[in-house]
């Protein structure tokens, strides 16, 4: 299997996804083309985020001050 090599494969393929987004609902069977396709493609954006677009753990003064700011609500 082909992974997104670089910038422009993922925009590339964000574009279609985008495009299928509009076709593919809840009633969509997974037997369905549009279906099948949009599927294969989150995986290669999925993994190419994982590499690319890392999100590290939060530091935990973050996570209490968030945290504290939503509780005094």
């Amino acid at each position: 299997m082909k992974l997104i090599a670089n910038k422009t494969e993922y925009e590339a393929v964000m574009s279609r996804v985008d495009e299928l987004v509009e076709i593919v609902d809840d009633d969509t069977p997974p037997t369905d083309r549009n279906y099948i396709e949009l599927d294969f493609l989150t995986d290669l954006v999925v993994a190419y985020e994982k590499e690319h677009f890392q999100i590290g753990k939060p530091f935990l003064k973050n996570v209490l001050d968030n945290k504290m700011a939503y509780s005094e609500v």
